[in-house]
């Protein structure tokens, strides 16, 4: 059984800081779509990880992507992306070019 879970949301201003998230599951849960959405378009680095509740040697990079001047960022897993408990996302954006704020939202569901 599944259920909607409110969305993970963060910001960081891309001015000071990369913006680096980790989100805190406490159950199984099937990630929907991670989106980041830039107050400027901005050329930066996203990299999305699996932080694997096995261990560092079981991390797997899920995604990279360069951004070109590019105002937003989106994720979709492909197929059924369900993950168990103790497992995390991590999303982590570059601030190379020192500029914009970054607004992170991360939608997914508990699964039992």
């Amino acid at each position: 059984m599944k259920f909607l879970k409110g969305d993970l949301t963060t910001s960081q201003d891309l001015s000071e800081a990369a913006l680096s998230y980790t989100t805190s599951y406490s159950k199984a849960f099937k990630l929907d779509m991670i989106l980041i959405k830039f107050s400027v378009n901005v050329t930066e680095d996203i990299t999305i990880t699996l932080d694997s509740a096995n261990g560092a040697a079981y991390d797997v990079v899920l995604r990279t992507k360069g951004l070109s001047s590019e105002s937003s960022f989106v994720y979709k897993p492909e197929g059924d992306a369900n993950f168990v408990k103790g497992d995390q996302i991590k999303i982590q954006c570059t601030n190379a070019n020192g500029t914009g704020t970054a607004s992170l939202s991360v939608k997914s569901k508990e699964v039992s």
